[in-house]
């Protein structure tokens, strides 16, 4: 990886950005750090890195420091990576390629007609995006910061949520607790529920925590809606069936009943409905919830 600029960020005061670019993937991306840990004589803190910054980070690291004040959460240092904010085209396309667990190229038209652009990156590149975050950042995080690598968090929504399950399921070792949102398994078939069920067949449960959260009015009369008739013919003819015709819920409590078969002494599984959240509207609630729960302090 390398590191192309550090600067101070002028949105959020106290933070640290980079722009860096990784060994395997061909772009830049924009990486904010915030913390609140103070030095504590050569202890070193948790690490938190979120998907999606340019929806999380704000969030986050209004929380990371709230929560040092209120005694709610641990030392941390808390990560957002996404992309340059004049990047075009935008972290909407950007992201459909660096979440998404394997090439869907029925679905790689959507994201762009939504957001009005004619370029596509394609889809299928959590794995490479996920050997950047843990092979690359977490090193190079270490090294500038006093945190414990071997101490982190993954979290991410929708699609991130659905790529922190991926990361769960097929590099489990390198987080150690792991917090998904909302995710999209209805993905190319559903394959990341037939990956978790052969996960828990074939592989000894690693030493890891989950915690699993989905809103209340992710239902699927409200997909209906929101993929019907609030969008417009010429991006409505484009949408795969799986997508339209997801069942959040139903796919969220089914996964959560597989993993609660993945039996071992350092495992273990939550899943939370929150109540009166949509799949707009749940990410404060996720990372509060979640970041308390998987630390200790709720």
């Amino acid at each position: 990886m390398k590191i192309l600029e550090k600067r101070h960020d002028d949105l959020l005061s106290g933070a640290e950005v980079w722009f860096v670019r990784p060994d395997h993937i061909d772009d830049v991306f924009r990486v904010c750090v915030t913390s609140n840990a103070r030095p504590t004589g050569g202890d070193r803190a948790s690490l938190v890195i979120a998907t999606d910054a340019e929806l999380s980070t704000g969030t986050l690291h209004g929380l990371v420091h709230s929560g040092a004040v209120g005694l709610d959460l641990p030392p941390l240092y808390a990560v957002g990576v996404g992309y340059p904010l004049d990047a075009d085209p935008s972290f909407a396309v950007r992201r459909n390629r660096d979440l998404t667990p394997s090439v869907w190229p029925e679905f790689e038209p959507v994201t762009p007609a939504l957001a009005g652009t004619p370029v596509s990156l394609g889809t299928g590149g959590a794995d490479a995006y996920l050997a950047f975050l843990d092979e690359e950042l977490k090193p190079a995080l270490a090294e500038a910061f006093p945190l414990d690598p071997d101490d982190a968090t993954l979290t991410g929504q929708s699609f991130g949520g659905l790529f922190v399950v991926h990361a769960l399921l097929t590099r489990p070792t390198a987080f150690r607790r792991y917090l998904a949102g909302s995710p999209s398994l209805w993905w190319h078939d559903r394959e990341t529920l037939d990956l978790a069920r052969k996960a828990v067949a074939d592989l000894p449960a690693p030493r890891a925590q989950l915690y699993l959260c989905i809103g209340e009015l992710e239902n699927k009369a409200r997909f209906g809606r929101q993929f019907g008739p609030m969008l417009p013919e010429s991006v409505r003819a484009l949408l795969p069936s799986a997508m339209s015709e997801s069942d959040m819920q139903g796919d969220f409590f089914l996964l959560e009943q597989i993993l609660r078969e993945w039996e071992g002494e350092e495992f273990s599984v939550e899943a939370h409905m929150f109540p009166q959240e949509s799949h707009e509207s749940i990410t404060g609630a996720m990372l509060s919830r979640g970041l308390r729960r998987l630390h200790g302090y709720l």
